[in-house]
């Protein structure tokens, strides 16, 4: 079947997001204006989390800015003109929040794959929440991917970095996934690395391959565009390499390619807020730069308005400082 072959469009190793970039600055090269649409959307159905991390700064910017959940109709009406089209991948669940909040996830999943089965669907979570829900409502959404940023191999360390979340619970949520074949061959578990988790990353890697579960790890922490206060204590020393050598060799690829053409996200990337403003960057935890309203105007206008094109001329001159959300941004300074 069709559906056991897909591959995540955003995995290192997988040529859909290269192809994509390739396309995506020929034609802003050529002509001033993007690609028709995104390669992807990530998708904030409600604005709240049950975590208190380390590695995030959702409990700070979360006191000072409006939070609250996406209507139905909004969701459908973005689920409707992303099914529609072709250059469209992959559907994130998860931007700045908890996605397992809401009860209605599995059936947004559901939505999108009942309108267009081959679109991607990828829900990114931490986990503590997901024995509110049954294997037959991951199952019978047709959700593609299950990511559980776990960010540790050690309970300890986990309580360090996952500050505010019940370990045991999700370790018991993620055995029971594993224990699934349905929902084990769905399931990726996700690491971030740090300078003080560095020592274990390969130990919870090697664990988790062992029961024949995926993983990824996401080497390059980010200071959330500067939202992020702990940054300098978390940011790994040079030369730490913990990751697996096809990921290495993924990420110096982009690296190098950014180096050439400045920050790529939003040559491919669109995210959505719970209220329908679209930010230019799923970093931009401040919402510095909002770029249009899903609810007021259709997908496609603002992915190729004039503030976004704007912005990814700025990005390809390297001026970061010249846009709110890249200014203070560590990935933008290691791009220069």
């Amino acid at each position: 079947m069709s559906r056991s072959i897909k591959r995540d469009p955003l995995a290192y190793g997988h040529l859909p997001l290269y192809s994509y970039l390739i396309g995506a600055y020929s034609k802003f090269l050529a002509t001033g204006k993007a690609l028709a649409f995104p390669l992807t959307l990530q998708v904030q159905t409600q604005s709240f989390c049950n975590g208190r991390c380390s590695i995030c700064p959702y409990t700070t910017v979360s006191k000072k800015l409006e939070q609250g959940r996406m209507e139905w109709e909004l969701f459908q009406k973005i689920a409707d003109e992303a099914a529609a089209e072709p250059l469209f991948s992959a559907m994130v669940y998860e931007l700045h929040n908890e996605p397992l909040l809401d009860k209605r996830t599995f059936d947004c999943v559901k939505y999108l794959k009942s309108i267009n089965a081959d679109k991607y669907c990828i829900l990114v979570t931490n986990g503590e929440l997901l024995d509110k829900f049954s294997p037959s409502d991951i199952i019978q959404s047709n959700l593609d991917s299950l990511m559980v940023s776990l960010n540790a191999y050690s309970k300890e360390m986990y309580e360090s970095i996952n500050t505010g979340l019940d370990y045991d619970r999700v370790m018991k949520n993620v055995s029971s996934l594993v224990s699934n074949k349905n929902t084990r061959r769905r399931l990726a578990l996700s690491f971030v690395v740090t300078e003080q988790n560095a020592h274990e990353v390969y130990q919870a890697n090697r664990y988790w391959h062992e029961k024949g579960v995926k993983t990824r790890v996401i080497a390059e922490i980010a200071n959330r565009a500067g939202t992020l206060d702990s940054y300098e204590r978390l940011k790994p020393k040079a030369g730490s390499n913990v990751t697996p050598f096809l990921s290495r060799l993924w990420r110096r690829l982009m690296s190098g390619a950014r180096r050439v053409t400045g920050c790529h996200l939003p040559f491919y990337q669109m995210n959505i807020l719970f209220n329908g403003d679209v930010i230019i960057c799923c970093h931009d935890w401040n919402r510095a730069t909002i770029v249009g309203n899903a609810r007021t105007s259709h997908l496609r206008e603002i992915w190729n308005s004039e503030k976004m094109n704007e912005i990814r001329r700025l990005l390809l001159r390297k001026r970061y400082e010249q846009i709110d959300s890249c200014r203070e941004c560590s990935l933008a300074k290691c791009k220069g």
